[in-house]
């Protein structure tokens, strides 16, 4: 039995905010449009680590305090990912000279 298409869209009610993927296309990206997708998602995941609202649910102790570790984490890692995608653009930027 194989596996079945992953969804068009994925979503998540949390909170009442509406957090939704969608698969508006088939369309393969190259590789500077991954690496600026990711480069959003560091800068919006950044924004969210230095929020008072956010420090506020870390300091009250709303919500496990290991939770400002994982969003280190999830920085450290993307920061990672993005430094491999920008050797391949690089790449590609001298070689197009």
């Amino acid at each position: 039995m194989g596996r079945a298409n992953p969804p068009v869209w994925q979503g998540a009610n949390l909170n009442f905010i509406q957090i939704e993927h969608h698969n508006s296309s088939n369309k393969s990206m190259e590789a500077i449009e991954i690496l600026k997708q990711f480069n959003s998602c560091y800068v919006n995941i950044q924004a969210i680590a230095q929020d008072k609202t956010w420090l506020l649910l870390i300091a009250d102790k709303k919500i496990d305090p290991e939770a400002a570790t994982h969003l280190g984490d999830v920085l450290h890692y993307l920061s990672e990912v993005m430094g491999c995608v920008e050797e391949i653009v690089k790449v590609k930027t001298i070689q197009n000279y």
